[in-house]
């Protein structure tokens, strides 16, 4: 990874990520190679595995120490990148983005989460290059620029043939099944997919005690093994509608909604920052409240059902050149 061993053109991206987090970690190397940068991957928290995880989420203060250990010993001594992306970067700290400006030209740092979930990047943020998020109410709080996400993988869908009127493809949180149960109960979609994942049994237990009316009534449709990508995608293109829900802590449009627009799938959620994005046309989704009336939802519904598919597609490519602009 040393410099002087790259050709005049190329360029060195140390790129630092959650690893095995869905497959985010090969497309954003592989846009990043397209680009013409040569790519160092590294975990955002060390140690890796679930140890990591916990003390990450829990913010435990060893975790920062290791990090910077373990990341300065394998990818910073001996090696100089023009630049370093940062994504989530639980285990990061103020120290260590010191310490990475001595072998890193330009530093930038991405949240796909909300501050108020993944807080780390607060100590540091400002520490940096350039800091973006996804979520439009940190960026407003904060004065930040909001980049929004992307669709990763299906190509543009031109004819589509709807197999449901419906579909939802989700984790169990919050109050997700209970908003799922709403729009089905409402729209009483004749035919329609919704595949429901538990990470564990205590996750299930939990959210078993939370809602067990729902959990009994959906019992076949929730499984501790998530949808495989190649049938999630197959699902979207075959579907009128899908499901968005986006949690109490985030305001950030969702993976799902730009995959959505690759296969022109209409969206309801309850997210209310929609409206914010210039790739998503008004008929193409609805933003339905908890509490909001199951008349407006069937109105909207109907309404949609009838407009031809406007929304832009917005690719990683895309997304890539945001976070890179100056």
């Amino acid at each position: 990874m040393n410099r002087e061993g790259h050709s005049e053109t190329m360029k060195s991206c140390l790129l630092i990520i959650q690893r095995r987090f869905y497959s985010y970690e090969k497309h954003i190397s592989e846009a990043l190679k397209a680009k013409g940068y040569s790519v160092e991957v590294a975990n955002d928290e060390y140690p890796e595995g679930i140890v990591g995880k916990i003390l990450g989420k829990m913010q435990i203060p060893v975790i920062f120490s290791i990090t910077y250990q373990t990341i300065t010993k394998r990818y910073l001594n001996k090696n100089k990148y023009d630049l370093a992306l940062i994504f989530k970067g639980r285990g990061v700290s103020k120290r260590l983005i010191l310490e990475m400006f001595k072998s890193v030209d330009r530093i930038i740092g991405y949240n796909w989460d909300s501050f108020q979930l993944n807080r780390s990047p607060l100590k540091w943020y400002d520490a940096i290059s350039k800091y973006c998020t996804f979520d439009y109410r940190d960026a407003d709080r904060l004065s930040l620029p909001v980049i929004e996400l992307f669709s990763s993988a299906v190509p543009l869908l031109n004819d589509k043939e709807s197999k449901y009127e419906l579909c939802c493809v989700v984790r169990s949180h919050s109050s997700r099944i209970r908003y799922i149960d709403k729009i089905v109960s409402i729209l009483k979609p004749e035919r329609a997919f919704i595949s429901i994942y538990e990470m564990n049994f205590i996750t299930l237990v939990l959210n078993f005690v939370m809602n067990p009316r729902l959990y009994i009534k959906y019992r076949k449709n929730i499984s501790f093994k998530p949808l495989p990508y190649s049938e999630y995608s197959d699902v979207m293109r075959s579907s009128q509608f899908t499901i968005d829900y986006a949690h109490y802590t985030q305001t950030g449009i969702t993976m799902r909604c730009f995959e959505a627009i690759t296969t022109k799938t209409k969206i309801i959620t309850n997210n209310l920052y929609m409206s914010r994005s210039h790739h998503f046309d008004a008929g193409d989704y609805i933003v339905f409240g908890e509490n909001d009336s199951p008349e407006a939802l069937v109105q909207a519904y109907t309404e949609r059902q009838a407009k031809p598919y406007a929304s832009r597609p917005r690719t990683i490519s895309d997304f890539i050149d945001d976070l890179l602009a100056t």
